[in-house]
C-alpha cells in the first residue's frame, strides 16, 4: 500500500493500538504480542475486500476514515487471550474503545476522543516524553 495511505490512520487510533499492546504485554508477559492485521483502508480495498470476505461490509466502513484496528485472535497463551480480554472490557467500560469479536480477528472502533486521552502514553510509547 503506498504510504500515504498507512498514514491515515488517526492519532487517536495509533494511541488505542500502543496501548492494547502495551497493556497487553504487560499483563501476559514479555514475549507476547499481538498482531494488527488491519488499519486504515481506502475505499478502492474495501470493495476488493467485500468480493474475498463475508466480514468486510458493503455499508459504510470504518476502516476508511482511520478510526478502526483489526487485531488478530491469534494467541501464544491462554493467558494471553484472557489479558487482551480484560483489556478490551477494561478500555470499553472507560469509553475508550467499543470492539466485536470476528472469525479470526477483534475488530476494535477508537473513541472520538482516544487522541486527548491516550496521547501522552503516545508520547511516551514514541520517546517524545
Amino acid at each position: 500500500a503506498p504510504k500515504r495511505q498507512c498514514r491515515s490512520l488517526r492519532r487517536g487510533s495509533l494511541a488505542t493500538l500502543v496501548t492494547i499492546g502495551a497493556a497487553v504485554r504487560t499483563l501476559a508477559g514479555k514475549g507476547t504480542y499481538l498482531t494488527a492485521t488491519s488499519t486504515a483502508r481506502d475505499e478502492k480495498y474495501q470493495q476488493l475486500l467485500q468480493a474475498e470476505t463475508v466480514q468486510a461490509t458493503r455499508a459504510y466502513s470504518l476502516h476508511t476514515s482511520g478510526w478502526a484496528i483489526d487485531i488478530a485472535r491469534d494467541y501464544r497463551s491462554g493467558k494471553q487471550a484472557r489479558m487482551f480480554q480484560f483489556v478490551l472490557t477494561r478500555m470499553q467500560a472507560l469509553g475508550l474503545i467499543t470492539w466485536v469479536r470476528e472469525p479470526a480477528a477483534i475488530h476494535v472502533t477508537a473513541a472520538d476522543d482516544a487522541e486527548s486521552r491516550l496521547g501522552p502514553l503516545l508520547e511516551v510509547a514514541l520517546g517524545r516524553s
